[in-house]
């Protein structure tokens, strides 16, 4: 993953590890069966951007570059939502 308003992104998970929540970097990216979905939520798997530009702000659209092994990179832009919505776990503000 890749956009041009970060200075780097990446894919992260989070999982409970003995009654605590925890973040990790997916170097290996994700696996996305053929003809399947895989769903990006506050609180399971999602994306970090860091040294971002301007900070996104509800409403703002983010263009990001998704690369994969073998459709190749697929352009999208991703809605900013409330920074501090009602059921996530975890808030990286």
């Amino acid at each position: 993953v890749s956009s041009p308003l970060a200075g780097r992104a990446e894919i992260h998970e989070m999982a409970m590890a003995n009654d605590v929540m925890k973040m990790r970097k997916l170097n290996d990216g994700i696996v996305v069966p053929a003809g399947q979905t895989v769903e990006l939520s506050p609180g399971g798997l999602h994306f970090m951007f860091f040294n971002v530009k301007k900070p996104f702000a509800e409403g703002d659209k983010v263009p990001v570059t998704l690369t994969f092994d073998k459709a190749g990179e697929v352009s999208i832009e991703l809605p900013v939502g409330p920074a501090n919505p009602g059921e996530a776990k975890h808030n990286h503000n």
